[in-house]
């Protein structure tokens, strides 16, 4: 009876439905963690560590990248106070120079007005001579 029972109760079941409980089933689980092991070891733990290398790759270019600004930041600071050191010492050195020639240049010049005055004042002199020469003569002449 137990067995017609059960008979019964097997044959009522379809076979190969959804949820067959068999065999089968942890075959295909045993044959899932055995692909799941392959690809993690296969593929995935290198593309992984791959991806790990690019990256910390990636993280060292851009830290010596930032490094490298920084440098170029405060080098280009201190060139440009450099610069503006070297500018101001220019215009002072301009300025200074300036003076100079302009102090040389008025030094020169009121020593040419200077000559030009005892050389007109010496013409002037003789021609002063000369016109009373004349004049002493023409009188001398005319009397």
């Amino acid at each position: 009876m137990f067995n017609t029972f059960f008979g019964n109760f097997n044959s009522n079941i379809a076979t190969g439905g959804l949820f067959d409980f068999n065999a089968t089933l942890p075959f295909l689980a045993l044959q899932f963690l055995i692909l799941m092991f392959v690809l993690n070891n296969i593929l995935y733990n290198p593309l992984i560590n791959v991806i790990t290398e690019r990256n910390e790759y990636i993280v060292s270019n851009l830290t010596k990248a930032a490094k490298l600004i920084a440098e170029t930041n405060e080098i280009k600071r201190i060139r440009q106070a450099e610069i503006f050191e070297a500018r101001k010492t220019a215009q002072n050195d301009i300025k200074f120079y300036q003076n100079q020639f302009k102090e040389i240049s008025e030094n020169d010049l009121n020593k040419a007005q200077e000559a030009f005055n005892i050389i007109l004042a010496t013409f002037s002199f003789r021609l002063g001579q000369q016109k009373r020469d004349i004049l002493l003569k023409l009188r001398g002449e005319l009397e």
